[in-house]
């Protein structure tokens, strides 16, 4: 009796793990596609809404801003030109796909202009990113973004990064 009931046990934990893990794996499944109108659809036809979601870039996202709009206090002691601490001749804001950004406005147009602003906390300030709808790729590409409360236009030599949204299917 004693080794039926500890075969039961032993059987009992193993199931236990099992769900355990099954659980634990469908949680890590989560993975990261484009936001399109499909999608939106789906979540404003839900009792679901956008600003639930998290977003994150499709591409690790680098700006450089040669004119953060300060301007500089200095003074020339000994010949030399000396700026205070609080002048900075650029900005640098590096954004990674881990960055998780939340939503902020969505302006559905029906002419298919509709504008996603995400924004995002980086490196002590908040970063807001506008993207536009790219009808041809169904798909939400980087616009312009805002910092310090200044807009500014991005160019890039590549591509520039799509909104994207976790989710568990294997679509990217």
């Amino acid at each position: 009796m004693k080794n039926k009931a500890f075969v039961f046990v032993i059987l009992f934990c193993f199931v236990c793990v099992s769900v355990f893990s099954q659980n634990q794996s469908t949680v890590n499944q989560v993975n990261r596609v484009l936001i399109n109108m499909e999608i939106i659809d789906l979540i404003e036809n839900s009792n679901n809404r956008l600003d639930e979601l998290i977003y994150y870039l499709s591409e690790p996202l680098t700006i450089i801003i040669d004119d953060p709009n300060t301007e500089p206090n200095f003074e020339i002691r000994n010949g030399n030109i000396i700026f205070t601490n609080q002048y900075i001749s650029s900005m640098v804001i590096q954004l990674s796909v881990n960055h998780a950004g939340r939503l902020h406005v969505y302006n559905d147009n029906q002419e298919g202009a509709e504008i996603f602003e995400v924004i995002f906390f980086v490196q002590n300030r908040y970063v807001g990113l506008l993207f536009r709808r790219n009808v041809h790729q169904d798909s939400f590409n980087l616009l312009s973004a805002i910092i310090n409360g200044k807009p500014y236009n991005l160019n890039s030599q590549g591509a520039l990064p799509r909104l994207m949204i976790g989710s568990n299917l294997n679509l990217r």
